[in-house]
């Protein structure tokens, strides 16, 4: 059964992954997503629009930075931006795995996300977040994806989208589509905070945040 009380956005405009709890977004962060573009076929390493779920999750006692390979996490540590080739996807500290909901989209034949292995992970290029960069997946600083990580469980909905993240802050949103029409406000929640959070322009709006606690 799919989990509406937490919901992920993604937006490839904006290259930026918002975390909604209880029709508040309680965290945004910024991601790389393909730098071979929009797409949904085997072999194409493009990312994939549309509706998926939290299919799984790996990686609960690695430690930050650790690489993943041959279908575990190793004891050895990635460098931040060291000198890795960039034609290799360096995968590292957690993985989630994602699985399409959309049959001719995302699920089913040559356009499942699942058997793609489109994942949301960790990367050593934390210099490349923020524009497409990747091979598909959606790429997270280290930290990033371990705040996220925690913060989710298996079969939460997830979204990828092309436009910008303001675009749901209105009852206009594709949610209301699932008759899950948000009306976004920003909420401090412990333990699920980035580095630009809290820097919002209106300071109105800030105060209003805080009195709600």
């Amino acid at each position: 059964m799919l989990n509406y009380k937490k919901t992920i956005i993604i937006s490839i405009k904006e290259q930026k992954l918002m975390l909604i709890e209880d029709n508040y977004k309680i965290a945004e962060y910024p991601i790389s997503s393909s730098k071979f573009g929009l797409g949904n076929k085997t072999g194409s390493n493009m990312t994939p629009l549309g509706y998926h779920k939290i299919n799984e999750k790996l990686g609960d006692h690695a430690h930050i930075n650790s690489i993943y390979k041959n279908g575990k996490f190793t004891d050895k540590i990635a460098t931040v931006n060291g000198k890795y080739n960039e034609k290799e996807s360096v995968i590292t500290t957690r993985i989630i795995k994602l699985e399409g909901l959309e049959n001719n989209i995302n699920k089913g034949g040559e356009v499942d996300s699942l058997k793609r292995e489109i994942w949301i992970h960790g990367t050593p290029f934390e210099n490349k977040i923020g524009t497409p960069a990747s091979h598909g997946c959606i790429r997270m600083k280290n930290e990033d994806i371990i705040l996220l990580y925690n913060s989710i469980e298996i079969n939460t909905y997830l979204n990828i989208v092309i436009q910008d993240l303001t675009k749901f802050n209105t009852k206009n949103s594709l949610y209301t589509k699932r008759d899950h029409g948000f009306r976004l406000q920003d909420r401090r929640k412990k333990g699920v905070l980035d580095s630009t959070l809290w820097k919002f322009n209106n300071v109105e709006r800030r105060k209003k945040s805080e009195r709600r606690k």
